[in-house]
């Protein structure tokens, strides 16, 4: 599907939003007037649309509270904030061709969580002041091959959006992505491998241990990832989570 029908703008009581594309099928165009009549929106997450390089204006979405947006590499700028002023929670993950942001200033007063992952050139290419190319962030994308970045001239941060990104700046414009830490799209042979059956050890050539894992709303498949490897070995050494099962945790730690 590349493109939502027109009869989508009749959901105008929607209150979710979560489209994830695979690489197969992806959005590549969504129409500018999708989200005029949608007061009700509250959540909207899209993800996994590398080929998407617009997205629709954000001004009828007097609602939203959560906005998250991830992987959209041919996407450049942001529609503005200007009437988003119930926002509460921003993430942008791996948005690589990002090279500004609108003006945070209309959601300052309510935001509770803004994370920026992996590579956004914002962060390095004089957006917020001193433009650094050498820094990882600007450099070619590890992963996507996303191109080395270039200084931006005018267009710098406004005084609200500076003041945004130094209240959260332990979780903005942080490590780049590298590969093996990424869960791709679930395979078939991956989600055989784990029959539904969260945390057991499965097996990626090339890789010394492998989980099965949900990431994202996804189906459960094997997974070379080492954080949700790490993260479910401390829940377990500490007791916390979803207790564990040995007959299928036991190289994790379970007894």
């Amino acid at each position: 599907m590349m493109e939502l029908p027109d009869w989508f703008k009749e959901f105008t009581k929607l209150e979710y939003l979560h489209i994830e594309g695979i690489p197969e099928n992806s959005l590549e165009s969504l129409s500018d007037d999708l989200f005029n009549n949608m007061p009700s929106l509250t959540f909207i997450h899209l993800a996994g649309h590398p080929s998407l390089p617009v997205l629709p204006s954000f001004d009828g979405l007097t609602g939203l509270k959560s906005l998250t947006l991830a992987v959209l590499l041919s996407l450049t700028e942001l529609p503005s904030f200007a009437y988003l002023d119930s926002r509460e929670r921003l993430q942008l993950s791996s948005m690589a061709g990002l090279v500004r942001l609108p003006d945070l200033t209309p959601v300052s007063g309510t935001l509770k969580s803004f994370v920026v992952s992996d590579r956004g050139t914002w962060c390095c290419n004089g957006f917020l002041g001193t433009c650094n190319l050498q820094d990882p962030l600007c450099d070619e994308h590890p992963v996507f091959r996303t191109p080395v970045a270039s200084c931006l001239t005018g267009d710098t941060a406004t005084a609200g959006t500076m003041a945004l990104v130094k209240k959260f700046s332990n979780d903005v414009c942080r490590e780049v992505l590298q590969a093996g830490t990424l869960e791709t799209s679930p395979t078939e042979s991956g989600m055989a491998q784990c029959n539904g059956t969260l945390y057991r050890e499965c097996h990626d050539a090339g890789y010394p241990e492998a989980m099965c894992y949900s990431a994202r709303f996804m189906g459960i498949a094997c997974t070379s990832n080492p954080y949700p490897i790490a993260m479910r070995r401390r829940q377990i050494s500490e007791g916390v989570g979803i207790p564990c099962d040995p007959r299928y945790e036991a190289w994790l730690g379970c007894i």
